[in-house]
């Protein structure tokens, strides 16, 4: 792989796939392996997803997708409990059981109840969520969301004009690395995905898009 800014040949050791990070040794510019993707170097086998990926072709349809199941589950369950039961239970549970209806206190709890329904949410797509990709020659749809409760996004490849890779920084300033289709409404997802599986999505919808995307005349 050569350096995007000056054209050296990176040092082996100066890249790492799992956290999609270069380094080149001669001018230190930093840069995203993926958007730079070599794959006569880093050979890609799109029939061979990682653990908690799919890839399913029936010659009209490919689906293509990831589970958002992560290990940051085990501290958001407790948590949510802990939450929705010391605010509501305090808020509401004392109402229910005295059986005495308070105006201003039930006003107040408002704020965490919305708190609790975002946060439940969030929880549950750690747990069962997924980001699932239908694709066909015209185009397709990118579904974020557990089972079919969630939003989709459709696109078609005339359309199309890059798919790439993005940073975004959340509310504890960590970044979070997202898929981007660039088209008449961009399309950004994968946020929850781990970054094996992020990966893997990002390099199979590029080599569809290689596939199915119409030559620019």
């Amino acid at each position: 792989m050569k350096c995007p800014n000056c054209q050296t040949e990176v040092l082996s050791e100066n890249i790492n796939i799992q956290t999609d990070m270069g380094k080149c040794q001669s001018c230190q510019h930093l840069f995203h392996v993926s958007e730079h993707f070599d794959a006569a170097s880093f050979p890609f086998e799109l029939n061979q997803p990682p653990a908690g990926a799919w890839y399913k072709n029936d010659m009209q349809t490919i689906k293509l997708g990831a589970t958002m199941r992560s290990p940051v589950a085990f501290f958001l369950v407790p948590f949510m409990l802990i939450w929705s039961g010391g605010s509501l239970g305090g808020i509401y549970g004392t109402q229910i059981a005295s059986q005495n209806f308070n105006l201003i206190q039930s006003l107040f709890g408002i704020p965490f109840l919305l708190g609790t329904l975002v946060l439940g949410f969030f929880t549950l797509l750690t747990l069962f969520g997924k980001v699932e990709l239908t694709v066909d020659r015209q185009g397709g749809k990118v579904f974020t969301g557990i089972g079919k409760l969630g939003k989709s996004k459709t696109f078609t490849w005339q359309e199309v004009t890059r798919i790439h890779k993005s940073r975004e920084v959340n509310s504890t300033r960590k970044q979070q690395g997202q898929i981007v289709i660039d088209a008449a409404q961009p399309i950004r997802f994968g946020l929850g995905l781990s970054t094996e599986r992020r990966y893997y999505v990002f390099h199979a919808l590029k080599k569809i898009q290689s596939q199915y995307k119409p030559e620019r005349r």
